[in-house]
């Protein structure tokens, strides 16, 4: 110790020639608690999943649908011509009756186009007028005669134009609603087809929510539907007026549309739940609404426990909402176990634990 050099001597064998051999001892620096090898990371366990089996059902009953309020009808107003808005005199959520002026253009430039064609017609009819005796006695040039009425009816054609013209620097609600846009004010030049106002039947409403592609045929125009409103905390009775003939390329589901009356408390752009009573042959796959994800794209898939404990992420086929749950028109088997809860960090090929089920009381 204290840096001390050995000679230490081996024998290889009894009577042999002996074998000297130098060795630094460095037991200090060997041994040392700075030297140790550090104590292997014990290995992070498996997060931990909560699964639900997929199980069938002989029927769906009633299939339920998220959606949104709209209008019943809407108009986007505007003027057949450019001009300077004037006087705008109705505001949003403002009840107006049909043919009631909403809103008026600066006239003047009208009204002069109107004069302008006035004198013009005048001084047409003034120049048929003095060719009548001619034509009579027939001493007037046959392309004079043309030319003259030809201008005649031109100048009438100018007068109605102008007069239409002036008619439409004031704007006129094509039907009694409810404004529900306003879109310029006083002292905007504005172009022709420039939306001014927007103007919305509320009376009856529509209830428009998707449908998926495998309940198109179970559904038909005028079955009857019930509407839940949440923000009203309110139950209407409905009736599918519409069914989309267009599908979403991403979801796959067609637009339905169900009317119905509107007591006056609500509003377009509410969430409407849509509820149908349909069924269909065979058994349907059913799943906890909580097994529903969106891959990278919104596509619905969801994760599936494998054997080996490993999971496996599934894209799925919607084919419904319904209260036990949401039906599967494939992407899983029945008994398969899918991911209800757990960490959200989910992969393909992570490998879970499954937590004891609860004991049901």
């Amino acid at each position: 110790m204290g840096g001390t050099t050995r000679s230490v001597e081996f024998t290889n064998r009894p009577g042999g020639r002996r074998t000297t051999g130098l060795l630094a001892l460095l037991a200090g620096l060997l041994t040392g608690p700075g030297c140790e090898a550090p104590p292997p990371s014990p290995a992070l366990p498996p997060p931990t999943v909560r699964v639900a089996p997929v199980v069938a059902a002989s029927s769906f009953g009633e299939l339920s649908l998220s959606g949104e309020l709209r209008a019943d009808q809407s108009w986007s107003l505007a003027f057949a011509l450019p001009g300077t808005v004037q006087e705008v005199l109705v505001r949003e959520g403002e009840a107006v009756r049909q043919g009631q002026v909403l809103a008026r253009l600066d006239p003047r430039s009208a009204r002069d186009a109107l004069e302008i064609a006035r004198a013009k017609a005048a001084q047409a009819e003034d120049a048929a007028r003095r060719l009548a005796p001619m034509r009579e006695q027939q001493t007037v040039a046959e392309v004079k005669l043309v030319e003259v009425e030809t201008g005649l009816r031109q100048a009438r054609l100018g007068v109605s134009l102008a007069e239409k013209n002036l008619l439409d620097t004031v704007l006129r609600a094509p039907a009694a609603g409810v404004i529900a846009r306003r879109l310029t004010e006083p002292g905007t030049v504005v172009a022709p087809g420039a939306p001014v106002l927007t103007l919305v039947r509320i009376a009856t409403l529509r209830a428009v929510a998707p449908l998926p592609e495998r309940q198109v045929a179970a559904v038909q125009v005028g079955d009857p539907a019930r509407v839940r409103i949440a923000a009203v905390d309110q139950e209407f009775a409905g009736q599918v007026r519409h069914l989309g003939v267009t599908a979403n390329p991403l979801t796959r589901t067609y637009p339905v549309e169900v009317e119905l009356a509107n007591p006056g408390n609500l509003r377009i752009g509410m969430v409407a739940e849509v509820r149908l009573r349909v069924s269909a042959p065979g058994t349907a796959l059913l799943v906890p609404n909580e097994a529903l994800r969106g891959d990278e794209v919104g596509a619905p898939c969801l994760y599936v426990v494998g054997p080996d404990a490993r999971l496996q992420r599934r894209q799925v086929k919607l084919a419904g909402y319904v209260d036990e749950g949401t039906a599967l028109a494939g992407g899983v088997a029945l008994g398969e176990r899918v991911v209800v809860s757990g960490t959200p960090m989910l992969a393909d090929g992570l490998l879970v634990r499954v937590a004891a089920p609860v004991a049901q009381p």
